[in-house]
C-alpha cells in the first residue's frame, strides 16, 4: 500500500490532523475538512464546512473520492461532554458513523480515538481489555469505534493521548502548561493521575507506518512511559529549562470537575510495536522536541526531525 494515494483528514486544521495533512501531503494527494481555516505555512487543500450539516459528508466523498479517511475531528472537550451529552454524542458518534457509512466501499477508515476507555485502576491496558469507560466522551468515542468497525472491516482505530503545538486557535494542555511554567504562574499538577502521553510528530508516524504497511484493527499508539501530570511537568520543566517553583501537587479527587475521569488512562503499545517494529517513545525524547518544535512552522517540524530520531526500528 505504498502506491499514492487520495487521503481525506477531518478535524484537518486541529492539532492532529493538522500534522497529518503536512506530512501525508508529501507522498499523496490530501484534502482536509474542517470548521476553521488552514494554517500552516505550506498551501493545503482544505474544504470549510460542518461535518453535520445534511448533504455535506456526500459532497466530501465525492469531491476527495478518497482511498483512505482519516477521521480526527470531534468534540474533545471532556468536561463539555459530560455537561451535553446529546452533542457529545452528535459530534463523536452519530457524524462518526454517517461517515463510515458514506465513505467509498473500498476505503480505509482511520478512526482516531481515545485512551479514556477504561475504569482506570489498571496500568497499560491492552487491545484485548474490554473498554468499560467513565465518560459521556468516552463512551461516544467507544460507540464511533463500534459504528467503524460495523462499517467496514477495512478499518484502523487508534486509541492515543498526543501534544504539541497547534494552530494559537486555542491552546492545548501541554502549550498551557509550557506558558505557565514559563510565567511563574501557581500551577497544581495531579500526582495520582497517569496517561501516556505521545509527541503529535511522532503519532503522525506511527499512523503513517500502520496505515501504509496494511495494518488493520485496534491498535494503542502511546509513549512509551506511563506519568502522572505532575511528572509531565517536571519533565517538561527540566527539557525547556523552566523552574517549578510555582507548582503544587495536587490530587485529581480535589479536583471540581464534570467528568468522572479515570485515574490511570494508561495503554500498552506492545501490540504496535510488534506489528510495525518501531518502538514507543520515550516521555522525555518526546518533550525535547516539542520545546525545539515552539517556534518553528508547521511543515519544519517533520524537516527537523533527524537521523537519531527517524531510527526508531529495533
Amino acid at each position: 500500500m505504498n502506491a499514492k494515494r487520495k487521503v481525506l483528514v477531518t478535524g484537518a486544521c486541529g492539532l492532529l490532523g493538522s500534522h497529518l495533512m503536512v506530512s501525508l501531503s508529501r507522498h499523496h494527494e490530501v484534502i482536509g475538512v474542517d470548521r476553521h481555516p488552514w494554517w500552516g505555512d505550506h498551501p493545503a487543500t482544505v474544504l470549510q464546512g460542518d461535518l453535520a450539516t445534511p448533504g455535506f459528508l456526500t459532497t466530501i466523498m465525492a469531491t476527495a473520492s478518497p482511498d483512505i479517511i482519516v477521521h480526527c475531528a470531534a468534540m474533545a472537550n471532556v468536561d463539555a461532554c459530560e455537561r451535553h451529552p446529546e452533542l457529545a454524542y452528535a459530534c463523536n458518534a452519530t457524524i462518526t458513523r454517517d461517515l463510515a457509512r458514506a465513505a467509498p466501499s473500498h476505503a480505509l477508515i482511520v478512526y482516531v480515538t481515545t485512551d479514556g476507555l477504561f475504569q482506570g485502576d489498571r496500568s497499560f491496558a491492552t487491545e484485548e481489555q474490554l473498554p468499560c469507560p467513565r465518560t459521556v466522551y468516552a463512551r461516544s468515542k467507544l460507540h464511533g469505534e463500534w459504528d467503524v468497525a460495523l462499517a467496514t472491516p477495512n478499518h484502523l482505530i487508534v486509541r492515543t493521548n498526543f501534544y504539541g503545538w497547534s494552530s494559537g486557535r486555542k491552546q492545548t494542555a501541554a502549550e498551557w502548561l509550557y506558558h505557565a511554567l514559563d510565567a511563574g504562574e501557581l500551577v497544581t499538577l495531579f500526582d495520582d493521575f497517569f496517561f501516556t502521553p505521545i509527541y503529535v510528530v511522532d503519532v503522525v508516524q506511527r499512523v503513517e507506518r500502520l496505515m501504509m504497511d496494511g495494518h488493520r484493527g485496534i491498535f494503542h499508539v502511546v509513549g512509551k512511559d506511563r506519568v502522572s501530570k505532575h511528572q509531565f511537568g517536571a519533565m517538561l520543566a527540566e527539557a525547556s529549562g523552566l523552574s517549578m517553583s510555582h507548582v503544587v501537587r495536587g490530587s485529581i479527587n480535589a479536583a471540581p470537575m464534570a467528568a468522572d475521569r479515570p485515574k490511570d488512562m494508561s495503554l500498552s503499545s506492545a501490540r504496535f510495536e510488534a506489528a510495525t517494529g518501531l518502538r514507543a517513545p520515550e516521555c522525555m525524547s518526546g518533550l525535547q522536541r516539542f520545546v525545539a518544535d515552539r517556534d518553528r512552522p508547521l511543515s519544519a517540524r517533520f524537516d527537523a526531525i533527524g537521523e537519531r530520531d527517524r531510527a526508531v526500528v529495533s
